[in-house]
């Protein structure tokens, strides 16, 4: 018998034994494990009393979302089907992979849980173990794949081992590049971490705030804590930030501390989105100054025009071209009348001449 942790049920012997040849290194076939010429085979499964297994080791837990309630609500009715892997750790178990199962048993009143058990194994091999057994099942983050590289890489795993075996795991190319912009996720705060993870941000967005310094990621922290916007949305605000910040030669925490956008956050009645819409103005005027003051001028022209309602003057909003085009909708002779005399007022007022010479001015 090999021994498990005092006090817990032993392991049954005859577990594992060393294959003197190298068969694929690391990988999972029917609950049979080689790893580095180690053929790790799981044990029959042994009912676990939940106070035998150290909730703090979340060596192998790849997850920033937690026990979802779905999950502990199927536990409750029809047990946990799928038992954990867990191997001894000291005087407890530490869990290979389950870690969502494991958190949901004590919500649904269980004091045990169903595990495979394998023999004390290095901090690699877990987190091996967990990623072939996840493969093609569980479909990571950008954030939660960078956390994950990081976790293999203090494991002791070279760089070269990770790209060329594991980033397939994790559905990526096997690029060093992509390997740094991952890894890097380290620099950013936890808090700063779940709302991208959350928002489902891709690293080639996010990899921008890797040349912010402290004070310019915590101030867009707060900012997207309080917004909560989508992931396109994200990408939007983020590029503002950094073309201003680039070319006015400041930091990102220098542009969020203005009184503008800091009014903005503190009006009570608006709703994130109101407020997202609202910045998204201020930072786009200020990154092009040009181009805002001339949507002021068309607007002021057009309050000017003073057309009815149904009738709507279109033009790229970029300015990229000076054509205008005048849309009338009417349902009777007479709704057309009505448009078509305050278009002549506007005419004869001189503000469609106006309006004319904003666009003749383009280029």
């Amino acid at each position: 018998m090999v021994n498990s942790p005092e006090g817990i049920r032993t392991i049954p012997s005859g577990i594992f034994s060393i294959q003197p040849e190298r068969i694929n290194p690391r990988v999972m076939v029917h609950n049979i494990f080689w790893i580095d010429c180690m053929k790790i085979k799981l044990s029959d499964v042994s009912e676990i009393p939940l106070t035998d297994i150290d909730p703090e080791d979340r060596l192998t837990d790849f997850s920033l979302d937690g026990c979802p309630e779905k999950l502990t609500d199927s536990v409750k009715v029809i047990g946990i089907r799928h038992p954990i892997s867990v191997c001894p750790s000291g005087n407890r178990y530490a869990i290979v992979s389950g870690h969502k199962r494991f958190q949901a048993a004590p919500r649904s009143g269980l004091t045990s849980i169903p595990a495979f058990i394998i023999p004390e194994i290095d901090d690699a091999s877990r987190l091996v173990i967990n990623l072939n057994e996840n493969f093609g099942q569980r479909h990571y983050s950008d954030i939660e794949k960078g956390l994950i590289l990081n976790k293999l890489k203090h494991a002791g795993i070279s760089d070269e081992t990770i790209i060329e075996e594991y980033m397939p795991l994790l559905e990526l190319e096997r690029s060093k590049k992509i390997f740094l912009d991952l890894s890097s996720v380290a620099t950013l705060s936890l808090k700063l971490k779940k709302l991208l993870h959350r928002a489902g941000v891709p690293v080639k967005t996010f990899s921008t705030f890797y040349k912010w310094n402290e004070e310019s990621r915590t101030a867009a922290e707060n900012l997207f804590s309080t917004l909560k916007p989508g992931v396109n949305k994200w990408r939007e605000l983020l590029e503002l930030l950094d073309e201003i910040a680039t070319r006015d030669n400041t930091t990102t925490g220098n542009i969020l501390s203005q009184d503008d956008i800091k009014k903005i956050l503190g009006i009570s009645g608006l709703t994130p989105p109101q407020q997202y819409d609202k910045i998204h103005q201020v930072l786009t005027n200020r990154r092009y100054p040009v181009l805002s003051d001339m949507r002021k001028q068309v607007a002021r022209t057009l309050d000017e025009m003073e057309l009815d309602d149904k009738t709507r003057l279109k033009f790229q909003q970029t300015f990229e071209s000076n054509e205008l085009k005048l849309e009338l909708k009417f349902q009777s002779e007479k709704e057309l009348s009505q448009q078509v005399e305050k278009i002549f007022k506007a005419l004869q007022s001189g503000s469609v001449e106006k309006l004319i010479r904003i666009f003749q001015s383009i280029g």
